[in-house]
């Protein structure tokens, strides 16, 4: 079923593809014949038409030069075909291509005389198309004045602007509307930069405007406005609504296209200072910065105005007021950041900038604008790679202030508890005093200092080896056991694939569970077989501690106050359970509980486990 669907594919394809071949051939079967012309300056435009076309001294040959240019004179073309009467008879319609200038009409002879048409964008409200184009005109062998010739008026607006690249070429009208309606391989190759360079830019701008409304960071704003700008300005070529606003829209295009080379000025400083923190780290340059964006923007509006009256020549020198200043600019900011460049995000700047300034003086003196367009292409990439660096040192340096945020909170706790295990200790040490146990509470005294001393020198850093952890618990319970003259026993049962010299955990983080079992399971209990057992083993990614006592239980040790318990309530349980969730960075506890029974269902002890994240 698929080979005659595949079989009408191929065919279709050959098809296309002969007619490309079949058009790019049509294409070639006429040659443009240049023709040669002839210019009278027209002061005032003062002659009428019927003199001009009679008085053929007028005419002189073209030297390159137009003088002084008036806007109030006329410049008039006569195009010289008496070398082509035999070839225009071949065909019934031709076109000769003038060029696009702003205001030029053109005149035919006609059975009814002379007749004039306006086709240039500026006198005439015809909307460009193919079939009405505004570089040119479309004429017969009829249409000649004397046989031979066809005249053109032009008004010029510039004073730099001439004739000097003018070229009269002569072409049939079906080679015209071929080149109108179809790209030729040449075509395609001439544009591939062009499309290429569009498509980039347009992925850039997108990409870092999303961005932007993501991360609410406005160098990404002017970052993306600034490769819109250089978008529209240099790939302005690749898409044909630029024609139809060159020739439909005159004073629209006019100024989009002069003031987008401001635009880009000005989000390109833009951009600059919020990308650098100027305000901040480069006040002087700041200061610059905002002069010029001041003065960015009084250029907008003199170009406006210059514009909308349609004023060439002081545009023209607006905008070479304008480069003159932007560099100037430049170059005194690539120099300051040179020397007083504060970090890296500096050199992304610099780089950035001398590249596309290098593709633009190419582009000046080789008036090829795809050398600004790889100027352009490497400093975007600069600025992103220098946008991304900086928000990777944005994003390290806030999980750093997040990571002493959290090491802060962590000694804020520890500095409960600590002060709760001291306070213990000493009143244990006066109420030996107060019994006149004097050798006891001197003992007690010793082994507290030492105690004292582990845990100052421990203090310093947040977290300790499990080996000095364990260690501390040891001389804890020895002073426990001595202060309740060892009525309870105790046991440290470590794991032997838990290698306690590798692994850190928080200071004394088990200690407020041990206490507790003491105080109000072991003490309470009225016999004397009062055991405490803590092991220490690994799994997974955590460390279990298990704290298991036989003393009398929760619900009993609450119904039955400890007489050694202090009168303000403990929070040493309550702020090690804060400390363990900011270390597994879960609101879900670490801690779990279990009430030990019997089989009759009476309480047997507590068993408390401790889960410690070491990832």
């Amino acid at each position: 079923m698929m080979r005659p669907i595949r079989l009408v594919c191929v065919l279709l394809l050959c098809t296309l593809g002969m007619g490309i071949i079949a058009n790019a051939q049509a294409l070639d079967t006429f040659k443009d014949a240049v023709i040669p012309f002839k210019v009278f300056k027209n002061l005032g435009d003062k002659v009428p038409i019927d003199s001009i076309v009679t008085q053929d001294y007028l005419f002189y040959e073209f030297t390159g030069k137009t003088g002084k240019v008036n806007t109030k004179d006329s410049y008039w073309v006569r195009a010289d075909l008496s070398n082509h009467i035999h070839t225009l008879q071949q065909d019934s319609l031709w076109f000769l291509h003038t060029g696009a200038f702003y205001d030029i009409t053109s005149f035919f002879n006609t059975e009814n005389g002379l007749v004039e048409k306006k086709y240039g964008p500026l006198n005439t409200e015809e909307k460009y198309s193919y079939y009405t184009p505004k570089d040119g005109v479309y004429f017969t062998v009829y249409n000649l004045v004397q046989g031979k010739y066809l005249y053109f008026k032009i008004r010029l607006y510039n004073s730099n602007q001439d004739f000097g690249k003018l070229q009269l070429k002569l072409r049939s009208a079906s080679q015209k509307k071929l080149e109108s309606g179809y790209y030729s391989w040449t075509d395609l190759v001439k544009a591939t930069p062009d499309y290429l360079f569009i498509g980039a830019f347009f992925f850039i701008f997108i990409f870092t405007f999303i961005t932007y409304f993501v991360s609410k960071k406005i160098d990404f704003l002017f970052y993306s406005l600034y490769t819109l700008c250089l978008l529209l300005y240099l790939g302005r070529s690749a898409y044909n609504t630029v024609i139809f606003l060159n020739y439909d829209y005159t004073i629209f295009s006019f100024w989009f296209h002069s003031s987008l080379q401001i635009f880009i000025n000005l989000f390109y400083v833009a951009f600059a200072k919020y990308y650098l923190e100027t305000a901040t780290f480069y006040p002087k340059l700041d200061k610059a910065i905002r002069v010029i964006a001041v003065v960015l923007l009084l250029f907008i509006v003199v170009n406006t105005y210059f514009s909308i009256t349609f004023q060439l020549d002081p545009e023209r020198l607006l905008m070479n007021i304008h480069r003159l200043v932007m560099s100037v600019f430049a170059l005194a900011a690539v120099i300051y950041l040179l020397v007083y460049a504060k970090n890296r995000l500096a050199y992304f700047i610099i780089i950035g900038s001398l590249m596309f300034t290098a593709g633009a003086l190419m582009m000046l003196f080789t008036q090829d604008r795809h050398y600004m367009m790889a100027g352009s292409v490497i400093e975007v990439l600069l600025f992103g790679l220098g946008l991304n660096y900086k928000m990777k040192k944005a994003n390290e340096e806030s999980l750093l202030t997040k990571q002493e945020a959290f090491d802060n909170k962590i000694s804020a706790l520890r500095a409960q508890m600590n002060p709760h295990f001291i306070f213990n200790s000493l009143s244990s040490i006066q109420h030996l005093i107060t019994l006149n146990k004097k050798q006891d509470a001197i003992k007690y005294l010793n082994k507290f200092s030492l105690l004292m001393r582990n845990l100052l020198e421990s203090s310093i850093e947040a977290n300790i080896i499990l080996h000095e952890e364990i260690s501390l618990l040891r001389k804890y319970l020895e002073l426990e056991a001595l202060r309740f003259n060892n009525t309870f026993q105790y046991s440290i049962t470590i794991d032997q694939n838990l290698d306690t010299h590798a692994m850190e955990v928080p200071a004394l983080i088990v200690q407020p569970f041990v206490e507790n079992a003491i105080l109000h399971g072991l003490l309470n209990k009225p016999t004397e077989d009062k055991k405490l057992d803590l092991r220490f083993k690994k799994e997974d990614s955590f460390i279990i501690c298990e704290i298991e006592d036989n003393g009398i239980g929760r619900q009993a040790a609450q119904e039955k106050k400890s007489v050694l318990k202090a009168t303000k309530k403990s929070r040493g349980i309550e702020v090690t359970e804060k400390r363990l969730e900011l270390l597994s960075h879960s609101e879900k506890s670490s801690v779990s509980i279990h009430d030990k029974t019997n089989e009759k269902g009476e309480p047997t002890g507590t068993l408390v486990t401790i889960k410690i994240s070491i990832e």
